[in-house]
């Protein structure tokens, strides 16, 4: 297991968990004890299962289920097969989606069910603390074998030729998100992209975090604030990946999906030259907010 990009030593100490960077000051236990106060959850797949929606366990109900755990995951798998959206045995606590030879073919995981927003995005100009990581890994870089997303978006992005994806995985599409994404033109960048649809343009950063195959990679979001500034912050491995890839919310800004309900995303597409050992595999998911 490799490192894509530098790490600080104190993020050596937990290369496998969170990043300190980001979390140290979530204050955790005060929302547990205080739920009025914030929300914190987390999910490592251990306590997961791939619900079964048919007698033979084969299938999704048109092409739907449910990974019940820690957070419960509406599932979209276009093959409608049930192994390509798996928690597998001999990878205990990990969510495995497999793409397919079909060019567009869409496997996604969302929170609310698709319908329902479970986060509402930092507000421009409000400063309410947000944190967001998770750890993923790609099982190929080859251009053109798949697209990715992982992050927040608008409710009703699990569909075919969607999950936040435009066609088939060469952008990303016309709605709310704000996350981390592999265009399936460009398999070796892992591009930050946020997008506040009909307002502004969607913005991406590139050439910034450069994933290894089959190689696990921490990407976190995280609203700082510095005196009455604040700016939503990227991190890869737990490394800050500076100014150029922060976005300003002190203010006024059109491209920001700020105040918006969204759900966490993770999902991949078939790329044009894609196959069925394609996968993106998730070890776990955090999410904390400020009330």
């Amino acid at each position: 297991m490799g490192d894509v990009v530098r790490k600080t030593a104190a993020d050596n100490i937990l290369a496998r968990g969170p990043s300190p960077s980001i979390w140290a000051d979530c204050p955790i236990q005060e929302f547990q004890e205080n739920p009025g106060k914030g929300i914190h959850i987390f999910d490592d797949f251990k306590n997961s299962i791939v619900l079964k929606e048919t007698a033979s366990g084969t299938d999704f109900t048109s092409s739907v289920g449910r990974v019940a755990g820690d957070i419960n995951w509406y599932s979209f798998v276009e093959t409608t097969k049930l192994v390509d959206h798996s928690i597998p045995q001999n990878d205990i606590g990990v969510l495995q989606q497999l793409g397919d030879t079909t060019d567009q073919d869409v496997n996604c995981a969302v929170t609310g069910f698709n319908v329902q927003g479970i986060i509402r995005t930092p507000k421009v100009g409000e400063q309410k603390r947000f944190w967001w990581e998770t750890r993923i890994k790609v099982s190929t870089i080859t251009d053109a074998d798949l697209g990715m997303f992982v992050g927040l978006a608008e409710p009703g992005q699990a569909a075919n030729a969607k999950g936040v994806f435009d066609g088939d995985a060469a952008a990303l599409g016309a709605v709310d998100y704000v996350g981390f994404a592999i265009l399936q033109g460009d398999g070796d960048d892992i591009i930050i992209a946020y997008n506040e649809a009909g307002a502004g343009s969607a913005q991406s950063s590139t050439g910034l975090v450069t994933p290894v195959a089959d190689t696990y990679i921490r990407l976190g979001i995280k609203l700082v604030i510095l005196g009455s500034g604040a700016k939503i912050r990227f991190f890869a491995n737990g490394v800050d990946l500076g100014d150029d890839a922060a976005v300003d919310v002190s203010s006024t800004n059109a491209n920001w999906p700020g105040d918006t309900d969204m759900d966490l995303v993770i999902s991949m597409v078939t790329g044009s030259g894609g196959g069925s050992d394609d996968a993106l595999s998730t070890d776990w998911v955090r999410f904390a907010q400020e009330f």
